[in-house]
């Protein structure tokens, strides 16, 4: 064991092995940091070639403890982006995404794979964190609406004649005025509502199948055919469904997570998804219920600021706390502020204290 390692505490945190001049060179954090870092130097050390180069230069470890797993995520998540050490990967390519654009302000709009949302005028997807699968989706949706996938600007001619899209019911051809403006805008509200809602799948494979049916009663066997290739295309888009929708709704909630000692909590708030500051907060009867409204009001300003598509830094912290809140854990408590005002949070703490749950500093032997 290097002299630079100190005796940490087996407690959760975030530890940063740093260089000679204090830089960071790798964060991680742990449900019990002495463990974990002396687990480093154990077995001749790490396997994996990037971590042993960074023990080789590390020359301290910076200990950061925190009474939960959940601020310890958080907190590694933080520093990961913020500090961009070296050594780390998988968080840092989490600081940018992809997004699906349409375009409201467009005569003629049709949808794009763009790096950041920009326009406060448009509809966002996403974040993507790669290109491949909004590329994907785009190309679903253009099909099953017929929009245009051509990147020129629109001048309606109707001398002109149709691309070949047209001629494979891929396209409404608004270049050739074969669908006019009211008519195109419809093709692409309609794509938006799609991947906003749902729902919305369904209602369209209900009409669909009487088109498809109605077209084959009829022995228009064409019609049909077209009619049966869109059902195919919703249902390929449905089956990436869940890659469209965020890991939780974006609900609101106040999270009293364990400090470090027992007299202190962490109120951590989120307003529509969006993890705001945390705050340390001594557990006291007479002050933890003004720091308790104080986190809600904090919450319900946010909400109303609330982007409607998060940034790819803000969706890291977000998904943490979606899949902390699914999964469920014994060193917590997360209120649901969409049902409740500051006065109900504070009248259900004060219920979970009654009988004796109460967030609890997790330890493990």
């Amino acid at each position: 064991m290097p002299e630079w390692v100190p005796d940490l505490p087996a407690t959760p945190g975030v530890y940063v092995f740093v260089d000679a001049h204090g830089h960071p060179l790798y964060v991680g954090k742990s449900v019990n940091l002495r463990r974990r870092v002396r687990g480093y130097f154990y077995s001749g050390g790490p396997s994996n070639e990037r971590l042993a180069e960074m023990l080789r230069i590390a020359r301290g470890v910076e200990a950061h403890p925190t009474g939960s797993d959940l601020e310890a995520r958080l907190v590694e998540a933080e520093r990961i982006l913020g500090q961009r050490p070296p050594y780390n990967k998988a968080l840092k390519r989490r600081d940018a995404g992809w997004y699906l654009e349409l375009r409201r302000n467009e005569p003629f709009p049709r949808l794009r794979v763009v790096r950041r949302p920009r326009r406060a005028e448009a509809r966002y997807v996403g974040p993507f964190w790669s290109r491949q699968l909004p590329e994907r989706i785009r190309r679903l949706v253009e099909k099953i609406f017929r929009l245009r996938s051509c990147a020129e600007s629109v001048r309606p001619d109707a001398a002109r004649s149709p691309c070949i899209q047209f001629d494979m019911d891929l396209c409404t051809a608004p270049c050739a005025r074969r669908a006019g403006l009211n008519a195109y805008r419809r093709q692409a509200e309609a794509a938006g509502r799609l991947l906003a809602d749902p729902g919305y799948a369904w209602e369209l494979m209900d009409r669909f199948t009487e088109a498809r049916d109605a077209a084959s009663e009829g022995l228009e066997f064409e019609r049909a055919a077209a009619a049966q290739l869109r059902l195919d295309w919703i249902e390929e888009l449905e089956e990436l469904r869940f890659l469209l929708e965020p890991e939780a709704e974006p609900h609101s909630w106040l999270i009293v997570l364990p400090g470090l000692d027992e007299a202190h909590r962490v109120l951590q708030p989120v307003a529509h998804g969006q993890v705001l500051r945390r705050r340390r907060v001594a557990w006291v009867e007479g002050a933890w219920e003004d720091a308790v409204e104080d986190a809600c009001y904090a919450v319900r300003v946010a909400e109303l600021r609330a982007p409607t598509v998060l940034s790819p830094r803000e969706s890291v912290p977000s998904v943490m706390v979606g899949r902390w809140i699914e999964e469920g854990s014994d060193d917590g408590h997360a209120i649901d502020l969409t049902r409740l005002d500051a006065a109900g949070a504070i009248d259900q703490l004060r219920r979970l204290a009654a009988r004796g749950k109460t967030p609890r500093q997790r330890r493990e032997r």
